[in-house]
């Protein structure tokens, strides 16, 4: 099974910034040695333990396996067209790169004047006292854990959090509905080739597209006068176009027919532009002509130009890309002015890392 590095990374920095009681990163400087054996990595000066790291792997590793298995670590993830990796390699990278973030934004506190209140101190002590009551003595012991640290590490996060929220704010990033549209539509489908079972696909012959042609014309006819057409096509004149529509592809067998959400760009991918353009012009609940492709046959049924649910389900992944992107390039500009030096592969000792089992 192979998993795509876009979906994992997005859903690791939702674990990792979304509830405090359960992102744990960072350190602050009464918990860090100068010189720690038992540092994963140094950075900007001070080392970062590995008790600091594993409250941070240990909450990501649960989450992925409640929702993948334990079998994850052991699958592969797509990080390029055409290259794959480890998904528990590119776990460790993720961790820490995420871990290097928190503690830029901290170090940018003070530029964007954010600092925590007494509401947010108590929030951290409270936050400290479940998360501490959770940890097993086995942990503690092994992983040299103590309550200040899980109390500067939630503290540290929570100041992360509060800058991260002031850059975006400021940032106003917004997307239109016409950047994120998804349209719902659907299509009755006559195709004009055969499939067999070896898998070799047969065009049909002139007559045989013809016949389809007349089946297609016929079914047009019959959405726009069911009553008249003399076909009975499972419903009845008063139920919804999109239920006839459904019926007659039951009544010609057609199984290719369906329901799509498509981008824009994903229609004019698929379908080309011409029937992209025609698709364009049709109001909600109204139908298309027939209409011809290099497969076929097809009747469009506009249930939704813009489909409020998908678009705006669409707008929250554009915007949160958006926000990624952005993060990412100040990221990269601060990089030279915090740690300049720091690189996972140079930087991190992975015989201490490694006594982090996934």
């Amino acid at each position: 099974m192979t998993f795509r590095k876009g979906k994992i990374r997005s859903y690791l920095a939702a674990i990792l910034m979304a509830a405090l009681v359960l992102v744990t990163v960072g350190c602050g400087e009464a918990e860090i040695a100068e010189e720690n054996a038992d540092a994963v990595f140094r950075y900007a000066g001070k080392d970062v333990s590995l008790g600091e790291v594993y409250l941070y792997a240990n909450t990501v590793i649960e989450d992925y396996e409640s929702i993948y298995g334990n079998e994850i670590w052991g699958t592969s993830i797509s990080v390029s067209k055409d290259d794959t990796a480890n998904m528990e390699d590119v776990t460790r990278r993720d961790i820490i790169e995420n871990i290097v973030h928190v503690k830029m934004l901290n170090a940018k506190a003070s530029d964007y004047k954010v600092a925590l209140t007494e509401d947010d101190e108590k929030t951290v002590a409270s936050e400290t006292d479940a998360f501490y009551a959770k940890l097993t003595d086995d942990q503690i012991h092994d992983m040299q854990l103590s309550y200040d640290l899980v109390k500067s590490v939630m503290q540290e996060n929570m100041v992360a959090r509060k800058v991260y929220d002031k850059i975006i704010g400021e940032a106003g990033i917004e997307v239109s509905d016409e950047e994120a549209r998804e349209t719902t539509f659907y299509d009755l489908y006559f195709e004009c080739y055969a499939v067999a079972s070896s898998g070799d696909v047969t065009g049909f012959s002139e007559d045989e597209k013809a016949a389809q042609y007349d089946r297609a014309v016929q079914a047009y006819n019959t959405l726009i006068n069911p009553i008249e057409s003399g076909i009975n096509d499972g419903t009845s004149s008063s139920n919804s176009n999109s239920t006839n529509i459904e019926g007659l592809a039951e009544y010609y067998g057609l199984q290719n027919s369906s329901y799509y959400t498509m981008t824009p760009s994903e229609i004019k991918g698929i379908y080309g532009e011409e029937i992209y353009d025609s698709l364009y012009n049709l109001e909600d609940g109204s139908y298309s002509l027939v209409t011809e492709s290099e497969y076929g046959y097809h009747i469009f049924y506009m249930k939704a130009l813009t489909d409020r649910n998908a678009t705006d389900l669409h707008k929250e992944d554009i915007i949160k890309t958006k926000k990624n992107e952005y993060m990412e390039e100040l990221y990269g500009e601060w990089k030279n002015d915090i740690d300049s030096s720091f690189s996972y592969e140079k930087s991190v000792d992975f015989d201490v890392y490694k006594r982090i089992e996934f």
